[in-house]
């Protein structure tokens, strides 16, 4: 399933602009986890790690409100949505309130929802973590993620697409006119298209998938193991061959010096007699391989 990117966030960010200045009238979650937020008459969908849009989609909350959820509806409904803004070109959207609180959407990794305080502090989040020189937690200072120096390339025309299959069902979402695909009025819509069409795994089938990957990871490790077993057995192969044939070639010229000194020939006379197949008589030793 595909994932939001910076670029995407921006395009769904501007069509948030109508959000600002109207009241956070509702919050809830659904029992996979999608956070929903009516704000004047619209609803802001928060898949966290995945996307946030405006939809249409009507989704069932979960029958009692996690302590978190029950949280945020306790110190975010009825406050009013003063500002809605991306930060930079990094996958965090934030609403301020005209109280100073904010609500931060995270949608990298696996993704966050975090309050921090007028102060600057975390008041809640839905994921604990420490990376990357941060710390979210509750009572921390909320800070951003190290910047990291990209550039967001935009379309040179754009529109509001799903590429589809054979069978009309959405493959994948596009900014990019020259794609092509099924238009939509908005991203908005194009979004809710793509996602509510998407068939979600179950925990079964993730865990089947995971166990799939790690069984080919080890085939293909197996794979290279016995390829360079392979390539150890033939160069070790070619060199047995090349000692058999020294010692063959060896043997031959032994046989022939003995011959020669049996017959009474001198060194000289042997040496020219070897320097033919590349030998030479060096005392009582005979070295192959001289010459070119």
């Amino acid at each position: 399933m595909q994932k939001m990117s910076g670029l995407d966030l921006q395009f769904a960010v501007a069509e948030l602009a109508l959000l600002s200045g109207k009241r956070i009238a509702k919050i809830r979650r659904t029992d996979e986890g999608i956070f929903l937020f009516k704000i004047g008459d619209r609803e802001l969908l928060f898949e966290p790690g995945v996307r946030l849009h405006l939809t249409m989609q009507s989704l069932k909350a979960a029958d009692s409100p996690d302590g978190f959820t029950a949280f945020l509806r306790k110190n975010f409904e009825g406050k009013t949505a003063d500002g809605i803004r991306q930060h930079g070109n990094d996958r965090i959207l934030e609403i301020t309130t005209r109280s100073k609180e904010r609500l931060v959407f995270e949608l990298f990794r696996k993704g966050d929802l975090i309050a921090v305080g007028e102060d600057g502090r975390i008041a809640a989040c839905l994921q604990k973590e420490e990376a990357g020189g941060r710390k979210i937690a509750k009572g921390e200072k909320y800070e951003y993620p190290k910047a990291t120096p990209f550039e967001i390339r935009a379309p040179k025309k754009a529109a509001f697409l799903v590429q589809t299959g054979g069978k009309g069902e959405p493959l994948s979402f596009s900014l990019d006119a020259e794609k092509g695909g099924r238009e939509f009025p908005s991203f908005s819509d194009a979004l809710d298209f793509y996602y509510a069409n998407q068939t979600r795994e179950s925990e079964e089938e993730a865990r089947a998938r995971e166990r799939l990957s790690g069984l080919e990871a080890r085939l293909k490790s197996q794979e290279g193991a016995l390829l360079k077993i392979g390539e150890e057995r033939a160069q070790a192969k070619a060199n047995g061959d090349a000692i058999w044939q020294e010692l063959e070639e060896m043997d031959s010229l032994i046989s022939l010096v003995r011959e020669m000194k049996k017959a009474g020939k001198k060194d000289g006379e042997i040496n020219a007699a070897l320097s033919s197949r590349r030998a030479k008589l060096s005392g009582a030793e005979i070295e192959i391989g001289i010459g070119n």
